[in-house]
């Protein structure tokens, strides 16, 4: 056990330190090949002119059917977002859920589905403040819920995949991932009290993971 504090921040979260465990399938990381690209051309830009459909360019899609795991983990992972922003990615996760905006090149030319489960942050106040030492909390976790969902191939924001809203003394862990269930030995063990509720990127250890975000609980000092 480790108590983490922040000089600006209330408190730091004490938790048991956890074993991480992940299988592994044994694949390199995924390189697609020239039979999985196929054509499709990208609908016009309602605000902008109208291309002539002889003069619009198509751009390669990424037949991922049939990938497995591995493959298909590596391949979203590097799948580069349209905005353009360095290391951005096209498929993102945060407080409003999924979010699918790839670029126009190597996009999936057919939708993926995704796992994205939700725990339970439960933060409870082991010791109060002293003129000598911080308080100390200790959390633990509780599953909130798992779903598979589609996203793609439209860009969007894929429905019904928001974080429940956290609480007082309860904050949330969203992560997104393909393949096994996700044990809570492999959710973080050193998550920290913030003073806001922006979600926060964290490390969920399993090869199948795509993207994992923490949103504190709202007020721990009352906890």
């Amino acid at each position: 056990m480790g108590i983490a504090r922040t000089p600006a921040l209330p408190a730091t979260v004490m938790a048991a330190l956890f074993v991480v465990s992940g299988c592994s399938d044994g694949e390199p990381a995924a390189r697609v090949s020239p039979s999985q690209l196929a054509e499709y051309s990208a609908a016009p830009d309602p605000t902008g002119p109208v291309q002539s459909p002889t003069t619009a360019a198509p751009a390669q899609c990424v037949k991922t059917a049939g990938m497995s795991v591995g493959r298909l983990t590596g391949y979203l992972k590097e799948l580069r977002s349209g905005s353009g922003e360095y290391r951005s990615r096209g498929l993102t996760l945060d407080t409003d859920g999924l979010n699918f905006t790839p670029e126009a090149v190597q996009r999936p030319c057919e939708a993926v589905t995704v796992k994205l489960a939700h725990y339970w942050v439960d933060v409870e106040k082991t010791r109060e403040a002293t003129s000598f030492s911080p308080a100390r909390y200790e959390y633990q976790y509780a599953a909130a819920g798992v779903g598979s969902h589609k996203a793609g191939p439209k860009d969007g924001r894929v429905p019904d995949t928001a974080p429940p809203p956290v609480t007082a003394c309860r904050g949330t862990v969203s992560v997104a991932y393909l393949g096994g269930d996700i044990p809570t030995k492999a959710l973080p063990h050193d998550l920290e009290l913030i003073d806001a509720t922006a979600p926060v990127p964290v490390e969920v250890a399993g090869d199948g993971v795509l993207s994992a975000i923490y949103v504190s609980p709202t007020a721990p000092e009352s906890c």
